[in-house]
C-alpha cells in the first residue's frame, strides 16, 4: 500500500493581518472610551459644565487607593473634604457634598466646585493639564489602532513594522496624517504632563 507523502500545513497568511487587526480595533475603542469621557468632564473643571457654586469644608480625609499591576502594586493617597455645596444660582444646598481635593483644607473653608451629574468636582487649572494628557494619550491609541486596523500590525506573527508601514493603503498621504497626528498628540501629552507636575 503506497505511503501518503507527509504533506505540512501551512496557517492562513491571512491570520496573523486578522490578529492584528483585532488588536487595533481594541486600541481604537479603548481610546474612544478614555479620550471621549475625560473630553466631556473636561468643561466641568473649567466652569463651562454643571452647577457652579461653594462647598464649606466640614472634615477632610486621606484614603489610600491600590494602584498599579499586581505585581508592582502601590497605594495612592486620596485627599476628599466633605461639606455643603450651594450653587451660585441659589438652588437648594447639598448637605455632605465630597469633592476629591488633593489637599487637606481647615474646616470653614470654602472651595470653588462644580456638581455634575454623578459628581463633585474642583475647578482647577492642575485637573484641565491633567484631563488634556490623557485626552493625548487616548488619541495616540486610536492613531495607533487605525494602523494596526489598515495593516494587520501589532501580533508576533504578523508583519514587522517597517513592512506594514510601507503597505499603509493610500501610501504617502495616509502615512503622513497618521504620523502627524500620533506626533502632535504626543507632544501634546507630555507637554501637559510637563505642565501638570509644574502647577
Amino acid at each position: 500500500m503506497p505511503t501518503q507523502p507527509f504533506i505540512r500545513t501551512r496557517f492562513p497568511t491571512r491570520l496573523p493581518s486578522s490578529a492584528g487587526r483585532v488588536v487595533g480595533a481594541g486600541l481604537v475603542l479603548a481610546g474612544l472610551f478614555f479620550g471621549g469621557m475625560t473630553a466631556k468632564d473636561m468643561g466641568y473643571a473649567n466652569g463651562h459644565r454643571g452647577d457652579a457654586g461653594t462647598l464649606t469644608v466640614q472634615e477632610c480625609r486621606t484614603q489610600f487607593d491600590r494602584v498599579g499591576s499586581s505585581r508592582h502594586r502601590h497605594a495612592r493617597p486620596v485627599v476628599t473634604c466633605t461639606g455643603a455645596f450651594q450653587d451660585d444660582e441659589g438652588g437648594a444646598a447639598v448637605e455632605d457634598a465630597t469633592v476629591e481635593t488633593g489637599a487637606k483644607f481647615e474646616p470653614g473653608k470654602q472651595l470653588a466646585v462644580q456638581k455634575t451629574d454623578y459628581k463633585f468636582v474642583m475647578i482647577e487649572e492642575q485637573w484641565i493639564w491633567r484631563s488634556l494628557a490623557i485626552v493625548g494619550v487616548s488619541v495616540c491609541a486610536i492613531v495607533a489602532g487605525l494602523f494596526c486596523l489598515l495593516t494587520g500590525f501589532g501580533t508576533r506573527r504578523g508583519p514587522g513594522f517597517r513592512d506594514a508601514w510601507h503597505r499603509v493603503p493610500g501610501g504617502t498621504v495616509v502615512r503622513a496624517v497618521l504620523a502627524g497626528a500620533g506626533g502632535l498628540a504626543a507632544l501634546g501629552a507630555a507637554a501637559a504632563l510637563l505642565v501638570d507636575g509644574l502647577v
